[in-house]
């Protein structure tokens, strides 16, 4: 597949005279089009947006898997001369059962090896010297377990565990150690009060909540069970098609930008302008841009759904959601498009455009900084004003229809007409820039002259 250069976007030079505005238009989409889809950095584009978005994910479940070093030495100085071999029992049991992968047999996380201190409390001396051996390497970690705490506790505070490593806060051994020392300093103390910690464990066993989500009528007029609702689903689904949006219309307005601009500079535009007025020019690149956005779509929504066959979950598939995503597509990608070609047309460079652009990204990325309290309350009062609020509707409201609560159907009608209603305003205002930017050399333009073009044209 070949680059396609400015001149290959021009009209034949035979349309002017005999064809309309509207066939001036389609020729101008049609170009646009393909000077969008036919590139190898768009192709390239659309294999790497889906990468960088998602495969921070995939990523982070692979290093999971990865071991590190195949152990961890710890030593324990155990001030009460009764918890270590309880505790060294509990490291070997987890070595032997809990870090090995059942099917294949591989160890999936570091063994912990529990040494004992030579005495129950260090020296400041020793505390140096196990310390040079951690910064050397030759350990991990080492733990002084104070005696007081096997003392219930009378509202004194209660004596702590000292845990020493160079990443003592976030070490996953040290939760490790902590919670199987909870357990067993617990069963300690019931003992020296005389309860049976067997009789505890089971009046403490937890309750289960099962999540499910709500009963139906099916069409045969029987009652539908609520099916299982699960973690995964419920975040990474809506998340999913929210990013989905994100990336069509980052990979739609961007090339509008770049193509405008690039015109521009080469004075094209100039030559263009020949054959079409500057409305006529500006929506055909509009159209033709939202066709591409729509192949993205298409792109994407047809792997979406094969990985989903593949997997035998399409039933998790949201196709209901499907016309009101491209009709929030399209509205978007006129929108956010309408503002890039604008600025492409006011500036000189793609430098400065840059700078112009980035209230515009600010725009265009808030709805990620606000993504999971909408999600966790769809049908609450900020959820609904953000999903009712230009130009943040698009993804808002995508977001929210999603997810798994029942979502009015005159918000996302309302929803249609403000983003409508923002989307005609904006071509209106980006068109009058477009016209005047299109042919204007030298500075860049202040945003008062930017202001000015828009109001008077």
């Amino acid at each position: 597949m070949t680059e396609t250069s400015p001149h290959d976007r021009l009209p034949p030079a035979t349309s002017p005279g005999r064809l309309g505005k509207a066939g001036k238009v389609f020729i101008i989409a049609v170009r646009e089009y393909r000077a969008i889809v036919a590139t190898k950095a768009f192709l390239l584009a659309l294999t790497i947006m889906p990468i960088l978005m998602f495969g921070g994910i995939f990523l982070q479940r692979s290093l999971d898997r990865r071991v590190g070093p195949a152990e961890k030495r710890i030593v324990i100085f155990d001030g009460t001369g009764v918890l270590f071999e309880q505790l060294a029992a509990a490291a070997q049991n987890r070595n032997q059962h809990e870090i090995i992968d059942q099917a294949s047999g591989q160890q999936r996380q570091p063994r912990y090896v529990l040494e004992k201190g030579s005495s129950p409390e260090p020296g400041e001396e020793e505390r140096l010297e196990l310390s040079e051996r951690i910064r050397q390497g030759r350990l991990h970690a080492f733990v002084e377990i104070p005696a007081g705490v096997l003392t219930v506790p009378d509202g004194a505070p209660a004596a702590r565990v000292a845990y020493y490593a160079e990443n003592a806060a976030i070490a996953e051994e040290k939760n490790w150690i902590a919670g199987r020392l909870s357990d067993l300093v617990r069963r300690r103390r019931l003992e020296a009060m005389g309860v049976d910690p067997q009789v505890v464990d089971r009046a403490g066993t937890p309750v289960i909540i099962e999540p499910l989500g709500l009963v139906s009528r099916s069409n045969t007029g029987g009652i539908t069970k609520a099916a299982q609702s699960s973690l995964e689903t419920s975040i990474f689904l809506p998340f999913g098609a929210m990013m989905l949006m994100f990336m069509v219309i980052f990979l739609a307005a961007q090339p509008m930008l770049e193509s405008v601009l690039e015109e521009k500079s080469q004075r094209i535009a100039e030559v263009l302008l020949g054959s079409a007025n500057a409305f006529e020019l500006m929506i055909g690149k509009l159209l033709g841009g939202v066709a591409g956005s729509l192949t993205v779509v298409a792109v994407y929504g047809c792997g979406a759904y094969g990985l989903a066959a593949y997997h035998g979950v399409t039933d998790l598939v949201p196709l209901g959601l499907l016309p009101w995503f491209l009709v929030y597509q399209v509205m978007a990608v006129l929108l956010f498009g309408s503002v890039f070609m604008a600025v492409g047309a006011a500036v000189n460079q793609l430098k400065e455009a840059q700078s112009m652009l980035l209230p515009v990204w600010l725009v265009m990325m808030f709805p990620l900084f606000i993504w999971f309290p909408v999600l966790r309350e769809p049908n609450g009062s900020f959820a609904t004003w953000a999903s009712l609020i230009p130009p943040g509707t698009p993804m808002m409201m995508v977001l929210r229809m999603s997810a798994s609560a029942s979502i009015p159907v005159w918000q996302p009608v309302l929803g249609i007409v403000t983003t409508l209603a923002a989307t005609i305003l904006c071509v209106f205002v980006a068109s009058r820039i477009f016209r005047i930017g299109i042919l204007a050399q030298g500075k860049l333009p202040k945003p008062s002259e930017l202001a000015r073009w828009a109001i008077y044209g």
